[in-house]
């Protein structure tokens, strides 16, 4: 079974993506649902949250309801060290939901599968998946598109933004990027000419079911990456080298940015 890892930033388009995929057939666990499912108040990653943050986060500040989705955002996109702790608590459970789901769908005999994963090259899960797919959208697009599909003020836009890897530097460890600077139309048909051109071989999706031929095709993957390296090192070099930052925060755009239709 061939694993591919889905990631983008806010905004950029990733769900009109993960749609178009989707209508191909292709099973895709969607991230964003299982970072809700792992907060809900019988899963064991809640009572870690409400431990570390108290009932602060809860709604009516009451132990056993749910989460204040936009109280717990604001504690955290405005505090990179609490963001941190939330995503300690959070990452490792949306990974072990993730392998599960993945061991069913092997255990089917599927022959591809999608992660749709914002965080794919913060949680690290880039390094286990056959094929990184990265879609792309300018960050004053991604500013103007969050501020009219959520209603944002231009401060809380930035702050989301500015809380997640720049889109540029997630380029870096892409295999295939998608860019989403022009139509809807356009979207979809290089999101179908990516997914053609990563279609598993047939006969190596017979061989996966042999257990030592999964267990060797699992660690071929693992170390392709591993010899790749961490792009992040070869950013961090380049900065001491030049004196120079590759990626600054997103700030206010000075002109008027024309912004495409599709906003998701």
């Amino acid at each position: 079974m061939k694993v591919v890892g889905l990631t983008g930033g806010i905004a950029s388009g990733k769900s009109t993506v993960s749609k178009t995929i989707q209508s191909l057939n292709i099973p895709l666990i969607d991230c964003d649902l299982l970072a809700r499912l792992v907060v809900e108040p019988t899963h064991a990653c809640y009572r870690k949250l409400v431990k570390y943050f108290g009932t602060v986060i809860l709604q009516n500040q009451q132990d056993g309801q749910p989460l204040d989705r936009y109280k717990f955002g604001t504690i955290i996109f405005s505090d990179a060290a609490q963001r941190r702790v939330a995503n300690g608590i959070i990452h490792p459970a949306i990974r072990n939901e993730i392998l599960k789901r993945l061991f069913q769908y092997w255990a089917r005999g599927t022959s591809l599968v999608v992660v749709d994963v914002p965080l794919l090259l913060e949680g690290e899960l880039w390094r286990i998946v056959s094929d990184v797919i990265v879609v792309y959208c300018p960050p004053e697009t991604q500013l103007e598109r969050i501020k009219a599909r959520d209603g944002l003020s231009e401060e809380d836009a930035l702050a989301r933004i500015n809380a997640q890897r720049p889109l540029i530097e997630k380029v870096d460890y892409a295999d295939h990027v998608i860019y989403n600077t022009s139509d809807l139309e356009s979207l979809k048909t290089a999101t179908l000419k990516v997914m053609d051109a990563i279609k598993p071989n047939p006969f190596w999706t017979v061989l996966a079911y042999f257990p030592p031929f999964t267990v060797l095709l699992a660690g071929w993957v693992i170390a392709k990456r591993h010899l790749k390296g961490d792009p992040r090192k070869t950013l961090n070099s380049k900065k001491k080298d030049d004196d120079s930052v590759v990626a600054e925060p997103v700030s206010s755009p000075s002109t008027t940015h024309a912004t495409p239709a599709h906003a998701s």
